[in-house]
């Protein structure tokens, strides 16, 4: 078994149970962020697009505003289900994307949002990218912002620290921190034969709408791993645990729903 295959399998598990759950918190967020992403794709009617880890379509729907010829696909057959359902007449595909189908050089665009964090073996997939773009074809990204950077990510990674414990059995999974930043991302994309072009770190203010003592249930809807970590947890602490995650994030809380940052990086790259 290669590196972290147990942590593809456990991702792959999370977000076939995940999809419903996820587009109930994420599909406000993704209205302020897809759009952003889509347009650094520079899209004409001719473009032919590929959307890797396409969750619920939102960037296939986007994308379609343009171009007609555009694929959506991701490893969970749940997401893929999904998408279908809310987006009828557009087409989406189960596929791995560190195994990808389709023949060499036949994309334009390729569109990835917050999918690299969930890859097993993410330069495979960048190197899978390489391949199916046609020469001058563009990637274009999003990852979320350092641990420390991310009220919502890093509140968790503290209380845990605090309160319970990560040796809790979870997978090892790759680094998460390597393409939130400039130049290991430009390292990682020019070793696959990709030159980045453009790097933004955009700071997204993003309304939950709901209240802080819903956090706890969104921590397991909306992430494999966080759903893997609370749950993993002596079940003496976890009391403790959510009781601190929901006092932290009432100083986010105004009128009963959480407001805070969700900072991200938008990184766009070319085949030379």
């Amino acid at each position: 078994m290669t590196e972290f295959e147990d942590f593809k399998n456990f991702e792959k598990e999370g977000w076939e149970e995940r999809a419903y759950t996820y587009d109930k918190w994420a599909s406000a967020n993704a209205k302020q962020i897809i759009p952003k992403a889509v347009n650094a794709l520079a899209l004409s009617k001719e473009d032919i697009v590929l959307e890797l880890a396409s969750g619920p379509g939102y960037g296939t729907n986007e994308i379609a505003k343009i171009s007609h010829n555009v694929i959506g696909t991701d490893f969970a057959d749940a997401m893929v289900l999904e998408a279908k359902k809310q987006n009828p007449g557009l087409k989406f595909e189960q596929g791995d994307a560190e195994n990808l189908k389709y023949s060499d050089n036949i994309f334009t665009k390729i569109l990835c949002t917050f999918g690299i964090l969930h890859f097993a073996h993410p330069d495979k997939a960048i190197k899978e990218v390489g391949r199916v773009l046609k020469q001058n074809g563009l990637f274009v990204f999003t990852v979320w912002a350092p641990v420390q950077e991310s009220p919502f990510f890093g509140m968790l990674a503290e209380t845990i620290g605090e309160l319970g414990s990560y040796d809790v059995g979870l997978p090892t999974a790759p680094p998460i921190d390597d393409f939130s930043d400039p130049d290991r991302a430009s390292e990682r994309l020019s070793a696959q034969g990709l030159v980045m072009t453009n790097f933004e770190a955009i700071n997204n203010i993003f309304n939950i709408g709901v209240p802080a003592n819903s956090i706890p249930q969104m921590y397991r809807e909306v992430a494999v791993r966080s759903k893997g970590l609370l749950d993993s947890q002596d079940p003496k602490n976890l009391p403790a645990i959510e009781s601190k995650l929901i006092e932290r994030f009432k100083e986010f809380e105004i009128n009963g729903s959480v407001s805070m940052p969700f900072p991200y990086r938008l990184v766009t790259a070319k085949k030379i």
